[in-house]
């Protein structure tokens, strides 16, 4: 998404100051004394604190299935435990368990034989199938490109020109590629990294490409034993954590809180490997945990139970949220909404401390959390550009709208050119902005939570 054009800006300010019926025809009271020393556990350096750790490179973008992914997902439930929420899954436990198919590069029982056969530096991709080949290899010549047989010898240049010629021989016939490298080149790294990722997304048309260094062959047959792409079973999960309801029957509903905790991972490559996804999500995740914070330091608990999550696979196609409403921990039909938050620490120009919901004319949850937000001095607000159905199905909210639940994603920024690039980091990040909006979306959910206001969904 791009930034919004100055042409945009002029009607925000002015969509901004349309409110719904006033808060006190609503029922809804100022903040009291007890809300107050709620919201003053979101504090802007606790807001710093959580989202720099969840998008530090030491969690390596946090990619489903990775183990990075499990410290960023266990650190997110001993927060929910620390708050005192109970776990949400089977047993009590913190979290919803998946298992997934998974792919990784193998280099295991790799033969290159024959007369000069160079040492290889392991395999930069693999192919779907195995390559097991006798007979000559020759290089291809760079002016003419022409393949010289179905495996053939390319001098490595920078990640993604080798590719570019890789993916030209495999259209040509090539079922591998030897690639010649000096000892100090940026692909043997880039080798080594993809020997460590894992991706969901099965293979189709890959070929093996094996590092090798610089050597003259030999007129002569060679023995060539590559494996192929490695499928693994990855067991991946939900964080879940829960605040019972104070009443008797109005605990039965819930409402939850969601985010998307998973990023994009590593890449192969020169330059900087890891996608932080600091805005993307990590600033998601900070809000959730943020509003667990506050709710729980509440003496007097909300009436209806609240249920704070945090999703794997967001990035793959939502499936974890999918994953959730297809067994759910909770029954859908009584879940009254679910506030999903995406990417709130970058404001665009004019929009600081303001949030909008996608899908503003689906119900009327967004004209509600105004409401209560107000009494913070945070406006959440129909965006001119954004709020319509063009991001209603783009993130974890779409799988429970599906449901038939009221679910819509609360967003504080837009899609700058930092979003799925390795250079969204947390030091880019306006954290008292963050932490703002966090307190808006406390105190306008809480008039929800405490059983006031009951969102719907719009008939068409």
């Amino acid at each position: 998404m791009k930034k919004l054009s100055a042409s945009l800006i002029a009607p925000l300010t002015a969509v901004l100051l349309i409110f719904p019926t006033s808060m006190f025809a609503q029922g809804i009271k100022e903040l009291s004394d007890e809300e107050k020393k709620a919201l003053s556990e979101i504090t802007s350096k606790k807001v710093l604190a959580t989202v720099s750790f969840l998008a530090s490179d030491e969690l390596a973008g946090r990619g489903t299935g990775t183990n990075e992914f499990k410290i960023a997902a266990a650190f997110v439930a001993s927060r929910f435990r620390g708050a005192g929420l109970k776990g949400g899954g089977k047993e009590g436990s913190f979290y919803q368990f998946a298992e997934i198919d998974a792919w990784q590069v193998s280099n295991d029982n790799i033969t290159l034989s024959g007369p000069k056969a160079p040492k290889h530096f392991g395999l930069l991709t693999s192919g779907s199938s195995s390559v097991d080949y006798s007979g000559p290899i020759a290089s291809v010549d760079e002016r003419q490109k022409d393949l010289k047989g179905p495996v053939t010898i390319v001098e490595g240049q920078d990640f993604r020109t080798t590719m570019t010629t890789v993916r030209r021989l495999r259209r040509n016939g090539a079922t591998a590629v030897l690639v010649q490298v000096a000892q100090d080149s940026q692909l043997i790294a880039a080798a080594k990294n993809a020997a460590t990722q894992i991706t969901m997304r099965k293979p189709v048309g890959m070929i093996p490409v094996l590092l090798i260094e610089k050597t003259d062959f030999a007129e002569s047959d060679y023995q060539l034993k590559l494996p192929a792409i490695k499928k693994l079973k990855k067991k991946v999960r939900n964080v879940i954590g829960v605040i019972p309801g104070s009443d008797p029957e109005l605990s039965k509903e819930a409402i939850i809180f969601s985010a998307h905790l998973d990023h994009l991972g590593k890449r192969s490559g020169p330059g900087d490997q890891i996608y932080n996804g600091a805005d993307d999500n990590a600033t998601g995740v900070t809000g959730v945990i943020s509003l667990a914070d506050a709710y729980a330091a509440l003496k007097t608990k909300p009436k209806r139970t609240l249920i704070f999550m945090a999703f794997w696979g967001e990035e793959r196609g939502l499936l974890g949220s999918y994953y959730f409403a297809k067994k759910p921990l909770w029954p859908l039909e009584k879940t009254v909404a679910n506030i999903n938050l995406e990417m709130i620490g970058r404001p665009e120009s004019g929009a600081r401390n303001k949030t909008w919901m996608t899908g503003w004319g689906e119900s009327d949850l967004g004209s509600l959390m105004a409401i209560g937000a107000k009494r913070t001095g945070t406006l959440v607000f129909e965006h001119p550009r954004f709020s319509g159905r063009m991001l209603y199905g783009a993130s974890d909210n779409w799988p429970f709208v599906q449901k038939g639940v009221v679910a819509h994603s609360f967003s504080a920024g837009s899609l700058h050119r930092d979003y799925h690039q390795p250079s969204d980091e947390w030091k880019k990040l306006e954290i008292d902005h963050m932490t703002a909006v966090i307190k808006g979306l406390f105190a306008g959910s809480k008039p929800l939570a405490d059983g006031i206001l009951t969102p719907k969904r719009k008939k068409k």
